[in-house]
């Protein structure tokens, strides 16, 4: 019987080798579900030198898009629940220190497929969206957009992203109050926006950034860029943010966004159909946390 054994070790060890090999995974991993109506941080996500990744106050809609990110801006989620838009969660991660970024996004596909059972893929679609242009035909900016006048350093995706300093961290809780000094400290920061009640200040983004602010503020469809401005922009954008903040604290003076951009911004929003590469949810269900 002993002729029968090298046939039956050989095959063994071309079932193992036909396994494919294990997903990556980061080392540790720890979800929360952030409750705060109002969090100090919104959205942020932080590299650390030791390879720790933290995500804060971060919508689980965006959290699919570290697993499936698109390289187009912006960025469309098709199939995504209303909790996904609603709910924020906190993340931290652990990943090895020589993973590469494709292997941080399987990293993020295998916590996710764990965690929130999520299952998507990528597909060409039309979508209805908008194309942001600059509203008066002789391309005069509004009076809360100007070109920025900060001396701000190229962006380092390896470079930890810098925390708020404590007056604007204090600024933005609710009940928190904007001064003349705290609003020249809002918009002395480089390449972020930052939100309080119905103001939505940035000292020195690009347009991409205001696309994305402007999303965040409510509008789900695409935008597109269209306006053919280069380089930083300083902003000051007041709207009524029915969608994100119900309870916002100056209702009755704040316009809605689309009125605001055009009368504060000098900016519009075109109405259009837009071909993109899109996400798709086939299936995710709210995370099991620790």
């Amino acid at each position: 019987m002993n002729r029968f054994l090298p046939l039956v070790l050989g095959g063994c060890t071309a079932a193992l080798a036909a396994q494919p090999p294990s997903a990556p995974a980061f080392e540790v991993a720890s979800i929360k579900r952030n409750t705060d109506p109002r969090p100090p941080v919104s959205g942020t996500i932080r590299n650390t030198p030791s390879g720790e990744i933290r995500v804060v106050a971060v919508q689980a809609r965006q959290l699919v898009l570290l697993a499936y990110p698109l390289d187009t801006a912006p960025a469309e989620v098709v199939g995504a629940p209303p909790w996904t838009e609603s709910e924020r969660y906190d993340i931290t991660v652990q990943r090895t220190s020589d993973a590469t970024p494709p292997q941080v996004t399987q990293m993020w596909r295998t916590l996710l497929a764990d965690r929130m059972k999520l299952a998507a893929h990528y597909e060409p679609r039309e979508v209805r969206g908008y194309h942001l242009v600059v509203a008066r035909a002789d391309r005069r900016l509004g009076p809360q957009l100007q070109p920025s006048t900060l001396d701000c350093p190229a962006p380092d995706p390896a470079r930890p992203t810098a925390p708020l300093p404590q007056q604007l961290t204090d600024a933005t809780r609710p009940g928190g109050t904007v001064t003349k000094a705290t609003e020249q400290l809002l918009m002395s920061q480089c390449r972020r926006t930052i939100r309080t009640g119905n103001t939505t200040y940035a000292g020195g983004v690009n347009m991409s950034g205001l696309v994305a602010a402007l999303r965040t503020g409510g509008v789900r469809e695409p935008i597109e860029d269209h306006t053919g401005l280069e380089g930083l922009y300083a902003f000051r954008l007041t709207f009524l943010r029915q969608t994100l903040t119900p309870q916002a604290t100056d209702t009755d003076t704040a316009s809605s966004i689309f009125t605001a951009i055009q009368e504060q911004l000098g900016l519009r929003l075109e109405p259009t159909t837009i071909r993109s590469r899109v996400v798709v949810i086939d299936h995710i269900e709210r995370p099991t946390q620790n």
